[in-house]
């Protein structure tokens, strides 16, 4: 594939949609109507192994991205076809180039994804039908494959620019629908929760920062992702508990400081358990800081004006409350 479409590419990965969108239209008009069955036919070959060549694999995706950009069911088999040839990356370059494929996929899935728009109805290998949801697919693309290649390139020493603070022209995500956004913050949420001193924290956090630069009409939700990535850190933090342990051996016991955060230490020793706890709390500031505007925003918000499910913005006092001892002892 040329440099030019590659870096056109890339910079789609970035956000940078709206800037294509003319050149996109223009293209689509040569999308051919059989677009999808041609994508489709290829997917099913992979997934029967009859098909494992990845550079015909990845090409047919290519094509589809340059010449199919608002047709979202080619656009979500696309993302399919170029998650499956990240496996057999050889390189950072490589790799890098394949989850950019992905993610521009991803993202031309959800601009041109319409509510009134019918699925595909695709031919299946035995010559039944069957209703193709690429919402899912895409969304599936995201999460099990263009993600976790990103967090593996990083621990290789090539931070994706997704996810290294950059940056977004504009959202990757489209303003009519927040579950995708959603399920990727609670993935990410599920990889780096407890784990503040890994670098997978700082990658969580860059993401979702430019996300909510980039992303108007998803900042109550990104304002409540990026209050719980660091929120709930903070209470982690300072919760110390001051608890009688009996010993069983001897008939007798005394009482004992403990800090999730130190799930295997225990302390008897006040002063001990002070010094520890100062080290903390030292931990703990810059993410309240991090935390705090967040949380704020939240809190003066109507419950039912952000698109949060399960009930999780209860949690949001919990993590008000650590923020504000933290800041009260910090002031003492």
């Amino acid at each position: 594939m040329k440099t030019r479409l590659i870096r056109a590419l890339t910079l789609l990965a970035l956000a940078t949609f709206a800037t294509l969108v003319p050149a996109a239209a223009e293209s689509a008009r040569a999308c051919p109507a059989g677009a999808e069955q041609t994508l489709y036919d290829m997917e099913m070959a992979i997934r029967q192994g009859t098909q494992t060549d990845p550079a015909a694999i990845l090409e047919l995706a290519e094509w589809a991205i340059e010449t199919c950009p608002d047709r979202p069911d080619a656009q979500a088999i696309a993302s399919t076809l170029s998650s499956a040839v990240m496996g057999t990356a050889t390189d950072l370059d490589t790799l890098e180039r394949y989850i950019t494929l992905t993610l521009t996929a991803i993202t031309q899935n959800d601009y041109a994804w319409k509510t009134k728009q019918k699925p595909s109805v695709l031919k299946q290998p035995d010559g039944s039908e069957q209703t193709y949801f690429g919402y899912n697919a895409a969304t599936t693309s995201l999460l099990k494959y263009a993600v976790p290649y990103m967090i593996r390139l990083a621990e290789a020493g090539r931070v994706h620019p997704v996810i290294s603070g950059t940056a977004y022209a504009t959202c990757p995500f489209a303003d009519h629908a927040d579950f995708r956004l959603q399920e990727e913050a609670n993935l990410w949420d599920r990889t780096i929760k407890t784990k503040y001193e890994h670098p997978g924290f700082g990658w969580a956090g860059n993401r979702l920062q430019s996300l909510y630069a980039a992303c108007p009409a998803h900042k109550l939700e990104l304002d409540f992702y990026l209050a719980r990535l660091y929120g709930q850190e903070v209470e982690r933090l300072t919760r110390w508990e001051h608890v009688y342990l009996e010993n069983i051996n001897f008939g007798n016991g005394g009482w004992i400081w403990t800090n999730p955060a130190l799930p295997q230490k225990t302390f008897d020793d006040d002063k001990q358990m002070r010094a520890q706890k100062a080290e903390l709390d030292a931990i703990a500031r810059p993410l309240a800081e991090k935390a705090r505007p967040h949380i704020d925003v939240l809190l003066r918000t109507p419950e039912d004006q952000i698109r949060i499910y399960n009930d999780q913005l209860g949690k949001v006092r919990d993590w008000d409350k650590a923020v504000k001892k933290l800041a009260s002892k910090a002031a003492e």
